[in-house]
Formats: structure tokens, sequence, C-alpha cells
């Protein structure tokens, strides 16, 4: 019964984790710890009736973790980032291209210098604004919107599929 609700909610679990501001490494040891705290309760049917249950538990065990060991909002780990973003639901075809964008998106991350991309992940992946980057590295706003500006225009200019307007 347990391997049939991993089976359903694990992937579900670890996005939600993921859109939470975790790391995937964190989301995916969060998601074992919540299926660790399950496998310990005596009534596990009633939990395949409500599996909000579980996504409280994944999300009361997150909440825990900051509290315990602080925040890492960055995990700097753009690969293991970039490989959750592929849909597994949709088509070989659909997958295949979007693995090739990610690849493409993540060599271009790597090629970039490495202030730059910290500054990129921290806006664009974690969601954090300008003056929260500027905050988080202690740098000023005007430097974060400068990297910005040189990540977006690099991006831009290698998914340009017509380079020459």
């Amino acid at each position: 019964m347990l391997e049939k609700l991993f089976n359903q909610h694990a992937s579900a679990l670890h996005r939600y984790l993921l859109r939470k501001k975790c790391s995937p490494s964190l989301a995916s040891d969060l998601v074992q710890d919540t299926f660790l705290r399950i496998a310990q309760l005596e009534n596990l049917e009633r939990i395949l009736c409500a599996p909000s249950y579980l996504f409280r538990v994944a999300h009361n065990l997150m909440i825990d973790h900051h509290r315990r060991y602080g925040e890492k909002r960055f995990d700097n780990d753009a690969a293991a980032y970039f490989a959750t973003l592929v849909d597994e639901a949709s088509g070989p075809e659909a997958q295949a291209f979007d693995a090739l964008a990610m690849e493409q998106l993540e060599s271009l991350l790597e090629r970039m210098p490495e202030r730059t991309r910290d500054i990129f992940m921290l806006c664009r992946v974690e969601g954090m604004t300008h003056k929260e980057t500027a905050r988080y590295l202690r740098i000023s706003t005007s430097s974060v919107q400068k990297h910005m500006a040189m990540a977006l225009a690099r991006i831009g200019k290698a998914l340009d599929p017509d380079p020459e307007d």
C-alpha cells in the first residue's frame, strides 16, 4: 500500500516542494522523509482517500528543515534543477525537445561568468526580486540589474533563430 502511495504521489510532492523554493536535492530528501513518516502510521487507507495529508506532512518537514538549518535558497546546481523541468507526462517527442532546450540553456549558463549565472538563477529560478538578490549577495541592486541584462542578452542572442535581424 505504501508503494502505491509513493508511485501515485512522489513526483507531485517533489514538484510541490520545488515550487516552495526547495532545491532539487532537498525536495527529494523531504519526499523520502514524508513517506518514512507515513510508513509509521497504522491506517494507510485513510491517506489513500486524502492525499492532502501527504502534502501537509511534506510542507511541515520543509518548515522544520528551514528552521533547523536555515533557508539556503540557491543550490547552484543548475543541471539538477533543469532536469526537473522536463514534463514526464508529455510524449517522447516533446520530452526530447524540452530536454534539448534545457541542455542548451544549461550550456549557456555554464559559459556565463559565475556571478551572472548566480544572479540569473536567483532571480529567474528561485523567484527572488532584484532587491532581494542584491541583499542576499550583498551587492547593489544596479549590479544585479546589470548582470541580469547581460544574462538575458546572452540567452536571447543564443536562442534567436534569425540572428541577422
